[in-house]
């Protein structure tokens, strides 16, 4: 049935380097799962470990794949999605971005042999949605040349990265606020960079700027913080950092820890997972983001198919090409005047890097 197995690792480069409240990165490394079905059909995945967010390293990802992922991994027919989907989470317990990763590569796999599009499995609801701009952490006058440049590329929603330094993140917000035009919306991400009573001040002096969500302002465990922040604030508050796997965002939407969830494939475990964190957030009428890591154009490409399956309210896929120059697939997502779609040319490699 499965002809071939192969994974190799690629480095990628951002045309510019990239801070936000804890890291500066100007190379991020992915691993590439490449899956060879029957008639040459191809399946693609990628994984973007984080040793800070998840555990996980390129390292042990590596060791775990050459034990376990090989032909007779894939036993069954492909059409058992389902029966695949536990298999994985069984046999890569602790690996999420490997579990996103072989879950992509797997219904890559089954829709590229049967002529069918990614997002036909999820649901469908639209072509093309708008997608936020991220905009790192830099002086102000740096700040807003980016983001000026950012709207004339036709980006409608711009999320500004903070927490370093409180009185600088107010002074800017406030300038850059009034520098957009009314059709673009300011979001803030903090990634968990005051204290409580920071984002308390913070919330006060920018309350009536038109902010439309703030992502993670506390420590990621504050999450009695994170409620009482919650209910009082008039901006929504978005949970990131807080939400390391399916069963925190369980947690964080059925205990109504915020207003809403960034999902994040290399998080949550994959595409099933992600469905079902995004229909039970939807029950408690919950904020829901779709995020990133950096990450290649490939599961960029499959965060693109469950945005425009579903109703997601905020997308923020801003990785991939965005970020890399040297990214090594073709095909699949494109971005164009703030715009996420599917292109025609479908999904494939570059060339293999190693």
């Amino acid at each position: 049935m499965i002809k071939k197995v192969e994974f190799f690792t690629a480095n990628l480069h951002f045309k510019e380097p990239f801070t936000i409240a804890y890291e500066t990165v100007s190379c991020a490394k992915v691993i590439i799962i490449k899956i060879t079905g029957p008639n040459g059909f191809l399946g693609l995945g990628s994984a973007a470990p984080d040793e800070e967010v998840t555990g996980e390293t390129i390292k042990k990802c590596l060791i775990l794949l050459d034990k376990k992922l090989n032909k007779d991994f894939f036993s069954i027919p492909l059409n058992l999605w389902y029966l695949y989907h536990k298999k994985i989470q069984q046999e890569f317990a602790g690996f999420p971005c490997l579990q996103s990763a072989i879950e992509e590569a797997l219904l890559n796999l089954f829709v590229s042999a049967k002529g069918l599009e990614l997002g036909s499995l999820f649901g469908g609801y639209r072509t093309a949605c708008p997608i936020c701009f991220t905009l790192g952490i830099e002086s102000i006058e740096q700040t807003l040349i980016q983001a000026q440049q950012a709207v004339d590329r036709g980006f409608k929603i711009l999320k500004l990265k903070c927490g370093l330094d409180l009185e600088t993140d107010l002074a800017k917000v406030v300038v850059l606020e009034k520098s957009l035009p009314k059709a673009v919306k300011l979001a803030v991400d903090v990634n968990q960079g005051y204290s409580f009573a920071q984002a308390e001040k913070f919330i006060v002096k920018i309350k009536n700027l038109g902010i439309i969500f703030l992502e993670q302002p506390i420590a990621a465990q504050s999450l009695e913080q994170l409620k009482v922040l919650s209910k009082k604030s008039p901006i929504p508050i978005i949970a990131d950092e807080a939400v390391v796997d399916i069963k925190d965002a369980v947690k964080i939407i059925t205990k109504d820890y915020a207003n809403g969830v960034n999902i994040k494939l290399m998080k949550c475990g994959g595409p099933f997972n992600f469905l079902r964190i995004f229909h039970l957030a939807k029950i408690f009428n919950k904020i829901v983001m779709i995020g990133c890591m950096y990450e290649s154009n490939i599961s960029i490409t499959t965060g693109a198919a469950l945005a425009l399956a579903l109703p997601i309210d905020y997308v923020d896929l801003d990785s991939g090409r965005l970020d890399f120059d040297d990214d090594p697939s073709q095909g699949g997502a494109e971005v164009a005047n703030g715009l996420i779609t599917i292109g025609a040319k479908k999904l494939s490699l570059l060339s293999k890097k190693k």
